[in-house]
């Protein structure tokens, strides 16, 4: 295994690391992309556009200039990091000083003129509903990545992607478990608050939840709690 190899392997664990620790954390995820994408393929710099789905684009670069490049692009919809998100398609070693380059992405080119980069390797970032991101790697005037550079740049970008995918799929279950778990507690709320009106009033279950749905909606309030109120002994007056 060459050194690059080695280094490549150290920054997928350090990325599944990250996910591991803070499944909801995405933005550090990113950080550890750029940070990787800078390291391993000395890139002079890095960015990355996350929006898989209909969720909120996120950015990430690896300094100031290249953070706020990246949020103006995605903002614009210019640059390969937008163009490569939405199309699903790479962009290899692209010159972006040529006139068609300047001419496709004013804004962005202008700028990146201003940083001295030259060139760019575009790669997507895929999720199951299609394109999801773009990881951007910039070199200097006349430099480019060889074959094998290349290669192991595609292979970091899938398995970042994979990454992202698997930590998407955390969030998502934790954010379903926390609501079962809220709508199962309000249930037993419920069902505590109608046993006991039921008892007070000698009413059946059906009855004293009909009370209690009766007086929600005509006080605005959710049945969970106006019911909490009843466990808490607050005089509720319902009527039946």
């Amino acid at each position: 295994m060459t050194l690059q190899e080695q280094e490549l392997a150290a920054v997928f664990a350090r990325l599944a690391g990250t996910a591991a620790r803070d499944p909801l954390d995405t933005q550090t995820l990113l950080t550890e992309l750029v940070e990787g994408g800078h390291r391993l393929f000395d890139a002079p710099g890095a960015t990355v556009h996350y929006a898989p789905g209909r969720e909120a684009g996120r950015t990430e670069g690896t300094d100031a200039a290249l953070r706020s490049l990246a949020a103006d692009a995605a903002r614009w919809r210019e640059g390969p990091g937008y163009d490569v998100r939405t199309t699903g398609r790479a962009l290899i070693d692209v010159d972006v000083t040529t006139a068609p380059m300047r001419a496709r992405w004013p804004r962005w080119t202008a700028r990146v003129a201003t940083l001295g980069h030259g060139r760019i390797t575009g790669l997507p970032l895929p999720a199951k509903e299609g394109p999801g991101g773009a990881l951007v790697l910039f070199g200097a005037p006349g430099s480019n990545l060889d074959d094998k550079a290349l290669a192991l740049a595609r292979s970091f970008a899938d398995a970042a992607a994979h990454t992202l995918a698997l930590q998407r799929e955390v969030a998502e279950s934790r954010a379903l478990a926390t609501q079962l778990e809220h709508a199962l507690s309000s249930r037993v709320v419920v069902e505590q608050a109608k046993g006991i009106l039921a008892a007070q009033h000698g009413l059946t279950l059906e009855a004293a939840f009909a009370g209690l749905r009766r007086y929600a909606r005509s006080h605005q309030r959710k049945v969970a709690d106006v019911s909490r109120d009843v466990i808490a002994g607050e005089d509720v007056p319902v009527e039946w």
